[in-house]
């Protein structure tokens, strides 16, 4: 990891701000660039968990610095997975609202 990786996130970087400032974003753009978003974010977990899991890594960090990395991923953890229940929530729902839908649609039928 070094190099390569830092042109690597650049990279993704780049790629979602081009998608984010594309004009006249349609649905399936929407998507696209939430799915390089999670590629890109994907991507730097492994890269993290990978620096973690390293003390010849890890060690060579002041106290100081690792207290900030922990502040900071705490922070966006909470927030990234705060944002996921609400999600997972809404989309719970429209799934219940879809099948409850269907069903009054549906025709009953009689078993003889």
């Amino acid at each position: 990891m070094g190099e390569n990786w830092i042109r690597e996130c650049r990279e993704y970087l780049k790629k979602l701000e081009e998608l984010a400032s594309a004009k006249d974003r349609d649905r399936l753009d929407l998507v696209r660039s939430m799915r390089t978003s999670l590629s890109a974010l994907n991507h730097s977990l492994w890269g993290w968990i990978q620096y973690v899991n390293n003390p010849d890594i890890m060690g060579k960090f002041t106290k100081e610095e690792l207290e900030e990395m922990d502040r900071t991923l705490n922070e966006f953890t909470k927030n990234f997975i705060e944002y996921d229940i609400k999600i997972t929530q809404l989309g719970a729902k429209k799934g219940l609202e879809e099948i409850k839908r269907r069903q009054r649609e549906r025709p009953s039928r009689i078993i003889v």
